[in-house]
């Protein structure tokens, strides 16, 4: 019997994440990012729906049922790994939906489009350059969270103008997310922004911390930064890309 008081898994403490039931990418990225000592587990977020806005509304509406499914696991904290669920609440509605959601569950809330915003302050980046993996009505869903957040986005692209549903995301490679943040214009960008999380983004960052002068960002990355940040702050470095390279 062991007699460190130190769990197997997980010894700084354990976070929850809630995914899109099809999305592939968020738990492989979150456990590449995040340091070891901190346990990753993750919930699937369900609705049976075709229409891609009435699941996502459906996702963060029932934050708490995706929390309690952890049942007595003690998370430190809980993320909330769809981007595109903010951007069509919009700010106001998100941040009130986490705060209740915590405030019911007694546990540290944080969307990854919170996590983004975390970390554009801590870089103090006010004007980004935009790509994103998303139909053109939720592009435009982005574009206006952006904008109420006080963020300029300076140039924005979609990775396939032809995509009609978010369940197309999940096929793109991370190499689909390079090659667009190669041709987006960065003139008067602070930081790049690579925004969703089913789009494999990791292998993209990897390269492009080191081939470009500004910082490059995901909503992966800004969540598993955000997660170890609020789960345990002695593990968390100051900025996302410290992440890339630990």
């Amino acid at each position: 019997m062991s007699t460190t008081g130190s769990r197997d898994y997980g010894p700084a403490g354990r976070i929850g994440v809630a995914v899109p039931h099809g999305n592939p990418t968020v738990e492989p990225e979150l456990r590449a990012l995040i340091p070891a000592d901190i346990g990753v587990y993750a919930t699937r977020l369900t609705h049976p729906s075709l229409r891609v806005e009435e699941r996502i509304d459906h996702y963060i509406r029932h934050m708490p049922d995706a929390i309690r499914s952890f049942g007595t696991m003690g998370i430190k904290a809980f993320g909330f790994g769809c981007t595109g669920s903010s951007y069509m609440a919009g700010l106001e509605l998100e941040d009130r939906l986490t705060a209740a959601a915590g405030n019911e569950c007694g546990v540290p809330v944080v969307t990854a489009a919170q996590a983004i915003r975390l970390a554009l302050a801590a870089l103090g980046a006010r004007k980004i350059a935009l790509v994103s993996p998303y139909p053109e009505n939720l592009a435009e869903a982005g574009y206006r969270y952006w904008d109420s957040a006080g963020v300029e986005v300076v140039a924005k692209l979609r990775v396939d103008p032809a995509l009609s549903d978010t369940h197309h995301i999940y096929e793109l490679r991370s190499d689909d997310a390079l090659a667009a943040i190669r041709r987006i214009g960065k003139a008067g960008a602070d930081c790049l922004l690579i925004s969703g999380t089913g789009m494999p983004t990791l292998r993209a960052l990897r390269v492009l911390c080191v081939e470009f002068a500004l910082p490059v960002v995901s909503s992966n990355l800004c969540l598993a930064w955000a997660l170890s940040s609020a789960a345990a702050p002695a593990l968390a470095p100051a900025t996302p890309g410290q992440l890339l390279v630990s």
